[in-house]
């Protein structure tokens, strides 16, 4: 009797640290940004994108998080509220960079690193790395 508590006792407690991880939470984009850079090719030149963010998450603390094209889920984070945010462009040779500030607030699932979030272009998945 008290083993089969134990063990019912521990599927609890793993099924409520489970059900946490999956929570939502929301962050602060404060800054996107978008490298493109034009590679050459045997076939003639070919787009390489690389995006990043600057987030404030639920505790203040900062995160730099960041993604490639071609990873599962990479993509531009588009700002909630268009009319509320800036955005520049500059292009030096084959790179041009575009940044994009004060882009909102959003809810996001996170998975130890990395953060599924949930933007108006539907789900994006970044990786923290650095704060």
């Amino acid at each position: 009797m008290r083993r089969r508590f134990s063990i019912s006792a521990c599927c609890v407690v793993l099924s409520i640290a489970q059900a946490l991880a999956s929570d939502k939470i929301k962050i602060e984009i404060v800054e996107a940004t978008k490298i493109i850079q034009m590679l050459d090719t045997a076939g003639g030149q070919v787009p390489h994108l690389m995006f990043s963010a600057k987030a404030i998450l639920p505790d203040g603390s900062h995160a730099d998080l960041s993604c490639i094209a071609g990873d599962s889920g990479c993509a531009g984070i588009e700002p909630m509220v268009a009319e509320k945010s800036s955005s520049n462009r500059e292009s030096s040779g084959n790179i041009t960079t575009c940044t994009t500030r004060q882009l909102g607030t959003y809810p996001v699932k996170r998975d130890k690193n990395y953060l599924t979030i949930y933007g108006p272009s539907g789900k994006l998945k970044y990786h923290i790395v650095g704060s």
